[in-house]
């Protein structure tokens, strides 16, 4: 049995952090009892070690954090490298806190390739764990990744580079063909990882897509080349409005620049990745591209009318236009012998080809719902739903308000209609003159992705040496101790910082060094 006492920043719903003490106390065979100032906090089963912080993030989902829809306070930082006090080993930590992450099992969603989707999962600093802004965590002994060579400074970049990473590749195996132009739009934190990810993929496979970065600062520009972008637009007025008379500044690498309008990027992309942060980032992405919108941004807001876009992104879902194949659209999931399901919204207007396309799903075996959106929710915890994870695999709406009653039916923090990696489909015929829905209904998609698996990062990153070192190079602009936590978090808002990490010193737990390291 263990037990260790230690304080450390809890993050609180008004944006403030206060000072707690924990007692973990327990063992990895036995389990765990956490307490927060003498009360019961969180009790956790067996598989998880105790290990001590080293380095922790601090990112864009960290700053928003008081806009999801999980309890606080909370130790928050999930960017976390930790070291096991008995062998002195360093791991990057996975986020995601499973039954297979913990040596349970796999579930049903782990044997479907969902590892990440649990539905009783838990998240390293995001939802109830405790997190790397304290000088200890509890991980799931599934989620420690050793860190071999990397230095510390490259392996504190692993979690989100991993989670960049990731949507490269999904967002390009949905795109169903070349690309020839991709932007990157806000780069800053995740948005330079997303740019050095797009350039580990096109030199590992020998792809021709240049990669553009829009962003609102010209002091950003040198930071997006350096991460790979082929070429930048600045445009200094770009919070204020989109109007096509907008004027910016296109850079390429060799310092040529010329001046445009915003008109002249319009539809000029074949895939966007809104990685801003910003309510406005999916409005202005529409206007850059027909085609595909990648949206990383998890920061808890409503946007064009959609409340849950975060709910979106941590499920991975799809919103597309109803298409003759739609059945294809699956992506991240192991096929099962189970039968797919379509919840068909009975305000739904189809025309005669889409009536005969759906007529061909059901010859094909694919079974559908016709009904309310409660309705569909109660039959999908009845005997005669036979979809194996209890849940849809596709819904077919009519309006936003349907879009977001699909992802959350229910309270916020509660599971979707449609499993992880579904798709809610549109049809063609539902007039609402509502921009977003008219830019599905002339064939554009918003995709969205979660956290990636380092190890089949670290294996893309094999074949480019030091590539992860250049990045935290180029990104990582301050470092502060686990005592400047709350000032730590103040540097990250700052419009000029890139990426602030926070560093344990190798004290005990009540009596912790302090520094301060700029350009680590």
């Amino acid at each position: 049995m263990e037990f260790l006492e230690f304080s450390a920043f809890d993050y609180h719903r008004d944006d403030t952090f206060t000072r707690s003490t924990y007692r973990v106390e327990g063992s990895e065979r036995d389990g765990w009892e956490i307490l927060r100032n003498g009360e019961s906090y969180l009790t956790l089963g067996k598989g998880y070690r105790l290990l001590k912080t080293e380095l922790c993030g601090v990112c864009s989902t960290d700053l928003d954090r008081r806009f999801l829809p999980f309890p606080l306070p909370q130790v928050i930082g999930h960017e976390v490298i930790a070291s096991d006090p008995e062998t002195g080993k360093k791991f990057a930590l996975e986020i995601n806190d499973t039954a297979t992450a913990r040596g349970e099992g796999p579930d049903i969603f782990a044997r479907r390739g969902l590892f990440t989707h649990s539905p009783d999962r838990q998240v390293l600093g995001i939802d109830r764990l405790l997190g790397g802004f304290g000088p200890y965590v509890l991980a799931p002994i599934g989620t420690m990744v050793e860190i071999g060579s990397l230095s510390d400074s490259e392996a504190v970049l692993l979690e989100p580079f991993s989670a960049s990473f990731h949507a490269v590749e999904t967002s390009l195996q949905r795109l169903g063909s070349n690309p020839k132009r991709i932007a990157v739009l806000g780069p800053r934190r995740l948005g330079s990882l997303l740019i050095g990810a797009l350039d580990l993929y096109r030199r590992n496979h020998g792809s021709d897509f240049s990669i553009s970065s829009v962003v609102k600062r010209e002091a950003l520009k040198d930071i997006s080349f350096s991460a790979g972008a082929d070429e930048v637009f600045v445009f200094d007025g770009l919070d204020s409005g989109t109007s096509p008379d907008l004027s910016g500044k296109k850079f390429l690498k060799k310092g040529i620049s010329e001046s445009l309008r915003w008109m002249d990027l319009k539809n000029e992309f074949d895939l966007v990745f809104d990685t801003t942060g910003a309510v406005r980032g999916l409005e202005v992405s529409m206007e850059l591209t027909p085609m595909a919108i990648h949206r990383k941004t998890t920061n808890g807001q409503a946007s064009l009318g959609i409340k849950n876009l975060t709910e979106l992104v941590v499920d991975e879902l799809t919103i597309a236009p109803l298409r003759e194949d739609f059945w294809n659209l699956c992506w991240g999931i192991r096929p099962s012998d189970r039968q797919v399901w379509v919840f068909l919204e009975e305000k739904v207007i189809l025309s005669s080809a889409e009536e005969l396309l759906l007529a061909k799903a059901r010859e094909k075996g694919i079974r559908f719902f016709s009904g309310s959106l409660t309705a569909a929710t109660n039959f999908s915890a009845s005997p005669e739903f036979t979809g194996d994870l209890g849940r849809f695999d596709f819904a077919i709406v009519s309006s936003l308000s349907a879009i977001d009653s699909v992802i959350r039916p229910g309270k916020a923090d509660g599971p979707s209609l449609l499993r992880p990696r579904g798709s809610i489909l549109v049809p063609r015929m539902n007039e609402t003159q509502d921009r977003f829905m008219d830019w599905i209904g002339n064939g554009g998609n918003l995709q969205s992705s979660r956290c990636g698996d380092f190890r089949r990062t670290l294996s893309a990153l094999d074949s480019q040496p030091g590539f992860l070192m250049g990045l935290s190079r180029l990104l990582i602009a301050a470092e502060f101790s686990g005592e400047e936590v709350p000032e730590a978090y103040v540097e990250a808002r700052k419009p000029d910082s890139i990426k602030v990490v926070v560093r344990h010193g190798s004290y005990g737990p009540t009596n912790p060094s302090s520094s301060r390291r700029e350009n680590f």
